[in-house]
């Protein structure tokens, strides 16, 4: 038996350890992160001792995942686009302020396309896939300063020109924005 599946036999007692942490939802998600970082960075004389799963090693795990994650959540939060943009249905778009949403997200994606080619990837890496700078750099083999600088060219460029229409949604006068 693969010893990856020794561990996988005490899934649900993960699940609880993680929610007991505080990962409500994202129990499920956070053992399996935890299943990635030790096939990752740990060999099995770690985990597995006398044909047995080392519970602690476990715990430590996702007890760092867990604190990394509500770390996260406590941070400020920012207005992601592909949150509030790409995710909006036509049928949802019942209210004044989803629509004036809307409206900046299609101005801001028609001015995208007059970019060069480089801009414009980094941009949508950066705002579709949620990766990091260094994650970017280390997926496309792009120096992180190269990417650092290309996107803040490319958020000065968007703030430029639509931070007015933010400021009128985030104001709501939603009738300045078309």
């Amino acid at each position: 038996m693969h010893w990856l599946n020794k561990i996988a036999k005490h899934h649900k007692e993960w699940i609880k350890i993680a929610v007991n942490f505080g990962a409500r939802d994202y129990a499920e998600d956070i053992v399996q992160e935890a299943y990635i970082r030790v096939h990752k960075y740990s060999n099995p004389e770690k985990i597995i001792k006398n044909d047995k799963v080392n519970k602690g090693y476990m715990f430590f795990i996702i007890r760092n995942i867990c604190n990394n994650f509500n770390n996260e959540l406590k941070k400020t939060r920012k207005l992601p686009l592909n949150d509030h943009v790409y995710n909006i249905s036509n049928e949802s778009l019942e209210s004044e302020k989803d629509v004036a949403l809307q409206n900046i997200i299609n101005k801001m994606d028609k001015e995208l396309e007059n970019w060069h080619f480089y801009e414009k990837g980094i941009f949508k890496i950066y705002r579709d896939s949620g990766l990091s700078i260094r994650g970017i750099a280390k997926e496309t083999k792009i120096s992180s300063v190269n990417i650092f600088h290309t996107l803040k060219k490319s958020k000065n460029k968007m703030r430029e020109m639509f931070g007015e229409d933010f400021e009128d949604y985030i104001n709501g006068d939603f009738d300045l924005i078309d």
